[in-house]
């Protein structure tokens, strides 16, 4: 079971034998024609995936493009792209870290933002961490930067979560300070890729774990620090200015207590944010819609699946595009696991669609990441095939 921070941070939140870090995907809208909502587009697997590399750990898509890790690999990991042809979704290309080496875990979280792909490898360097930007070039994906904070040293945990819009990039260290958490902000500019800011919530403490996972959507940032309050989990906004980036909110839902792990998950498009709680009533898990009016952030809707139970963990990953939102439960049903689609509609956020892969059995997985871009939903699938794993496109 995936522990939280509060609970074991010294074990890394471990699902098995594996520590994991969330994600959120990036957001572009398209219009709805073709096949219908949740259908299964696509079954993906990396091209010299085995058993036990745990493809599709995390996923993420911007378009037609959509990048999946796998933390195995001997854990020195790695990254995959790909394209949808008119042929379907085909590998465009393998990412590795320029000096990863076995136990780095690159590719247990990525991020993606048109032709730029983020990665990170939080035990690089004695769990100081690194994360990896890559572009798309005329002659392919290219690395094009290497990231660490300012002030990262060993055990921070930089890489254990990333996110990336157009130039902006945020970055994850969950175990900076006893776990108490940094992001930290970087944007790329004529010289490459630079720090712009280190990112702390104003009442974060000693284990919180500020930095579980991070989302941006153009100059508004969401970090979580799922350990805060004894487990109950927090959110904070963040807008950058001219002046720096400064926190404009702390979001927490609207009946979260100690153990919800509210955060596990977070995720933001334009001024709609999703923040998941997989801990809440005995780990079946909810996931909190906020909305941003006038520079004021409210809650909007608290999701469920329609047929999730205790132990589900609904809010393991969550990703939100335009007026969809996707939920992963990757423990329901024997840890077959499932992913909710919801919609926004004129009398609210309503479910549209149950997500299963089509050959998904118990312990696979499914659901344990997810990513959404239009119409495009992606569910990673890391414990298919004996932990080869798989990840699966739908409809959205």
């Amino acid at each position: 079971m995936r522990k939280s921070l509060i609970a074991s941070l010294s074990a890394l939140l471990t699902v098995g034998a594996i520590s994991l870090p969330l994600l959120a995907g990036c957001t572009t809208t398209a219009p709805r024609t073709g096949p219908a909502t949740g259908k299964q587009l696509a079954e993906l697997k990396g091209s010299d995936t085995v058993v036990s590399d745990e493809f599709g750990i995390s996923v993420a898509v911007s378009g037609t493009t959509a990048v999946v890790g796998t933390s195995g690999s001997s854990y020195a990991g790695r990254a995959y792209v790909f394209t949808r042809t008119a042929s379907g979704w085909k590998q465009a290309a393998e990412l590795k870290g320029s000096d990863t080496n076995p136990g780095d875990n690159f590719g247990s979280s990525v991020a993606i933002s048109g032709t730029t792909v983020v990665v990170g490898a939080y035990r690089h360097a004695k769990d100081a961490g690194r994360a990896y930007v890559f572009t798309k070039t005329a002659s392919g994906w290219r690395q094009a930067a290497e990231l660490r904070g300012s002030d990262t040293v060993t055990d921070d945990l930089f890489g254990w979560s990333v996110a990336v819009s157009g130039t902006i990039a945020v970055v994850g260290a969950a175990g900076y300070a006893n776990y108490e958490g940094r992001a930290y902000v970087f944007t790329k500019t004529a010289s490459g890729w630079k720090q712009a800011a280190e990112l702390k919530g104003s009442g974060n403490v000693t284990k919180d774990g500020f930095g579980t996972s991070v989302a941006v959507s153009g100059t508004t940032a969401v970090v979580s620090a799922e350990g805060h309050a004894n487990g109950a989990g927090a959110a904070y906004v963040f807008t950058g200015t001219a002046t720096g980036w400064d926190q404009a909110a702390e979001l927490k839902g609207s009946h979260t207590v100690a153990g919800d792990n509210f955060g596990s998950s977070v995720a933001i498009s334009g001024t709609t944010a999703v923040v998941s709680a997989y801990g809440q009533a005995n780990s079946a898990g909810s996931a909190y819609v906020f909305t941003e009016t006038a520079g004021v952030w409210k809650q909007a809707a608290e999701l469920k699946g329609s047929d999730t139970t205790a132990g589900d963990y609904f809010g393991i990953s969550a990703a939100i595009s335009g007026t969809t939102v996707v939920v992963g439960a990757y423990d329901h049903a024997n840890l077959a696991g499932r992913a909710y689609l919801f919609t926004k509609t004129a009398s609210g956020w309503k479910q549209t669609e149950e997500l299963k892969g089509s050959d998904v059995v118990a312990n696979d997985n499914f659901g344990i990441s997810v990513a959404v871009s239009g119409t495009a939903a992606v569910v990673g699938a890391y414990g298919d095939g004996t932990r080869a794993g798989r990840a699966f496109v739908f409809r959205a």
